[in-house]
Parts: structure tokens; sequence; C-alpha cells
């Protein structure tokens, strides 16, 4: 009982330590309203990435995995997506609901550093509305603002990396470098035919690694959208790099990923870093190498030094006879004591009676 007791006392104790708590941290904490207006004119900004699963985005509302997140007006609100994504179907939607009047509705998105590469027969990212098609004049019942930052690389499979019915106005940050193609299929296309482009902003259109204007990347496969300071970016990697006095090899993934960005530039763009920039990763790289073969000797100079350890033999086998034949000798024994206990014993001899003047055997009675 008295045990009971004080599981008790020690579950009320926890319980109001917990309430006064949380009655502490409203008191004094500052509400933050979601729903405030900030700089750029936006009420709520969200970011989302497609490594915690596929993204649809309503009018009203967005969901991820299943689960709807309500009240987001796509009007004011700024979605950010990024991250990476491989063998997925369609990961992206941006849908305009089915609803009487028609309303016209543009959603805002941002695409920074993000990767997505197909599973089958998907668009990965699609944009589109289950308005009617507008009157001739009439405005397109759903628009996307896009912006492009950072690198990205978006691949359909046997669709169009984006695909959809509505007005896409594209723009792309001048440090951003962005590919939009079609993976694993003989398909043409790179952008949709049905989706609408509009060039918002001052960057390089390339199809096919020949400049060309937004509506050939409708057409043809992969568009480059390069932005006119792409080689920035990379530069800005390089340099964030230590120099190589300082190089450790906590420092190899950093550098791998400069010379990877580096190397997706056009060559063109790669021609405009500076040469002093591209030594240092290149020193960098260096070191790191240098480092890994001095590793690599003091790993194969202790394994020569250790003694080579003795083979251990395998004694199964012998194991295997000693238990049989002593269990054959157990049973040998057992036989024996079992045969030597059914045996009768041998009855002594009976004592002859003491001759009183008459033989006690027949043959003596026999004697004349």
């Amino acid at each position: 009982m008295k045990r009971f007791q004080k599981v008790w006392s020690i579950l009320l104790v926890l319980a109001l330590t917990v309430t006064a708590l949380t009655a502490y941290s409203a008191l004094f904490s500052v509400p933050v309203s979601a729903d405030a207006a900030t700089d750029d004119g936006f009420s709520r900004h969200i970011a989302l990435n497609v490594a915690d699963g596929p993204i649809k985005i309503y009018t009203d509302r967005y969901v991820q995995n299943e689960v709807v997140h309500e009240g987001f007006p796509c009007d004011t609100t700024l979605y950010t997506i990024t991250g990476a994504v491989n063998y997925a179907d369609t990961v992206i939607r941006l849908v305009q609901d089915e609803v009487d009047p028609y309303p016209v509705a543009t959603f805002h998105v941002v695409f920074r550093d993000l990767t997505i590469h197909p599973n089958t027969w998907c668009s990965v990212v699609h944009f589109k509305t289950l308005q009617p098609a507008p009157e001739e004049g009439e405005p397109m019942p759903m628009t996307v603002d896009l912006r492009l930052e950072g690198r990205n690389y978006i691949a359909g499979y046997n669709h169009p990396g984006i695909r959809g019915n509505a007005v896409a106005n594209i723009e792309a940050a001048p440090d951003s470098y962005s590919v939009f193609t079609s993976e694993y299929s003989g398909s043409e296309f790179s952008l949709d035919s049905d989706l609408t482009m509009n060039k918002i902003g001052d960057y390089e259109i390339k199809v096919n690694g020949a400049s060309a204007d937004l509506d050939a990347g409708k057409t043809a496969r992969p568009a480059e959208l390069i932005g006119p300071d792409s080689a920035t970016l990379v530069q800005a990697k390089i340099d964030a790099l230590p120099p190589v006095s300082e190089v450790g090899m906590s420092d190899k993934d950093a550098i791998v990923a400069a010379r990877a960005a580096y190397a997706a530039l056009t060559a063109e763009k790669r021609e405009t870093v500076d040469a002093d920039v591209l030594q240092h990763l290149t020193d960098d790289e260096a070191a790191i190498a240098e480092q890994e073969a001095a590793l690599a000797a003091a790993a194969a100079e202790e394994t020569e030094s250790d003694p080579a350890p003795k083979r251990k033999r395998d004694l199964t086998a012998l194991w295997v006879v000693l238990g049989f034949l002593g269990g054959a000798g157990c049973a040998v024994g057992t036989l024996f004591l079992i045969e030597k206990k059914r045996k009768p014993a041998r009855e002594p001899e009976a004592d002859l009676p003491e001759m009183n003047g008459e033989d006690a055997s027949d043959a003596d009675r026999t004697k004349p």
C-alpha cells in the first residue's frame, strides 16, 4: 500500500510541475502571428522539403504526406520548395479546384536547390487547373509565379519535367542555374507545350546547348535557364573553402560539392571563374588527396607491424569423433553391466556328508 501511495505522489508532483511550466511559458511568451504582414507583401512563408513527401498546393491549403494544412490562401502565401528526391512519381502539384464561379488564382512558388529524378510515367512537377479554358481575351484561371534560385535539376520520365494548362511566369535569380528535362525515354519535351510560359528577368535560355527563347523549351530537351551571374554561385562556394594550410578531412564534402558545382556550369560560364579562385579549389583538393594518402600509408604500416593472428584450428571434427567414441564406450559399458546383472550366480558345490561307513555317491553304493 505504501509503495502504491509513493508512486501516485511522484506522478502528482510531475503533473503539477508540467502545469506550472506551461502556465509560465504562456504568461511570458511573446505571441508570433503567422498572418503578420511581411516586407515582401506575403502574409505567410511556407518552407517545404520534397524529401518529406509529395506536395500538393491548392488555392486555400496545402497537403504533404496526406496531411492537410488549411488556411493558406495561395494569393498571399509564398511557398519555398527545396530538397532532393529520387525515383518518385509526381512530387509537386499545384492544383486549382473546380469551383463555381471560376476564380482567378495566382500561386507564388520558389524552387531552391531542388533535385528531382523520376520513377515512371510522371511529370514530377504538375501545374493543373480544373477550370475550363477561358474565352479569348479572358485571363487564365491559374497563374504560377515561379522563381528559380540556386541549382535546380528537375527531370520527368516519359512526360516533361513540368507540365500543365496554366500560365507560368518564370524568373531566374542572377546566380541560379536550372535544368528541366525528361529522362529514360525518347520524349522531346522538357517543358509542356500546354504550359504557357513567360520569361521574367534577365537570364539565358539554352535548349540542347544552343541559345533559344523560352517557347523553344516546350519542344526540345534539356532546357537550361542560366542566370547571368550563375558563376558567382560557384565562386562563392570556392571562396568559402578554407585555405590550403587549414584544410582537414572534415572539409572534404564541401570541397567535393564545390568541384561538382563548377563542373555543372556551362563551358562559357566556367571560363568566367577567376583563375586564382579555381587554383584555390585545386590546391584544397590536392591537400585532401595528400591527407588521404598519409592515412592509407599509416593504416598499411600498422597492419604490417601487427603480428598476424594465429589461425584458429577447427576442432569440430575431432570433437565429433571423440564424442562418438565416448558414446560408443558408454554404450558398451552399459550393455556389459546389464548382461552381467542378468547372468545367474553360480551355485556352490554341496558339502559331502561325513562318511559313516557308507559312501554318499551312487557309484560307491554299487561297489561290491
